[in-house]
């Protein structure tokens, strides 16, 4: 009898155990799920806020009557109508009036070749921050030229047309009214003083950090060695356009000439 008695308790302790290690067991099942949706909704949560800022990144860019720049240049253009927004494109499809000037434009600072370099209001103020910057960071960038008249890109390009031929001029330069110095939101630039040629700006140490951190200043490279079948210009170096932050950090990221986002 006693024995028997013994043999149930004994049993009755397995069963026990049994039962504790499935609870146990059960316990750890549900704490690790537990733990790995803890995990997941943080990373969920990451994709949704990155989400968010690429909706608002993309709302705040400017809305653009795209322009058909798909025939020859010159020919069928279109005369920019809102003058004065920053994000006009100036180019072999999209031009300026003859007697257009910016009404706000002011001094920047120069290489010293140009004592008037004149840029609108906007643009001047960015590119003294993009000075600054570069200041920091340990070259000195300055303007050349900036604001050009018609009548000034009438001379460049009679000029260059008679000297190296008129399709020499079309690939170099712009035709009076379809120029971006027009707009006072162009740039020519120089680094350290070196005014050899306008170039030489490529082969700067610096001219990595220019290309990589001048968006966050609203500028971008106008004409890139890479986009000129959109652009219609040989590659220009030393040439910036100021658009603001929001569309220039949008172009470089996306590895875009302006012309692109008006539709070329």
């Amino acid at each position: 009898m006693k024995k028997r008695r013994r043999r149930v308790r004994k049993s009755a302790i397995f069963v026990i155990v049994v039962l504790l290690l499935i609870i146990a067991l059960l316990i750890s099942m549900i704490a690790k799920k537990i733990s790995d949706k803890q995990v997941s909704e943080p990373k969920q949560e990451k994709i949704t806020e990155t989400k968010k800022e690429n909706k608002k990144e993309e709302t705040n860019l400017p809305k653009v009557k795209k322009i058909d720049q798909s025939g020859d240049p010159y020919e069928n253009t279109v005369t920019v109508s809102d003058l004065d927004s920053i994000y006009v494109l100036v180019n072999k499809y999209s031009g300026l009036p003859a007697d257009y000037e910016p009404s706000d434009l002011v001094q920047v600072p120069s290489s010293g070749e140009n004592e008037n370099v004149r840029m609108r209001k906007e643009a001047a103020e960015a590119f003294e921050k993009l000075i600054e910057a570069a200041s920091n960071e340990g070259f000195i960038l300055n303007a050349c030229s900036a604001y050009r008249s018609y009548a000034y890109q009438t001379d460049l390009f009679n000029n260059g047309a008679a000297s190296y031929g008129e399709e020499y001029a079309d690939r170099y330069w712009t035709r009076p009214g379809y120029s971006e110095h027009q707009s006072g939101l162009a740039v020519d630039i120089r680094m350290d003083n070196d005014c050899s040629d306008l170039d030489v700006v490529r082969y700067n140490s610096h001219y990595d950090w220019l290309l990589e951190n001048m968006h966050t200043y609203g500028f971008i490279l106008r004409y890139p060695d890479d986009k000129e079948d959109k652009t219609k210009i040989a590659p220009e170096s030393w040439h910036l356009r100021y658009v603001g932050v929001d569309l220039a950090t949008y172009l470089y990221k996306n590895n875009l000439a302006l012309d692109e986002y008006y539709g070329a």
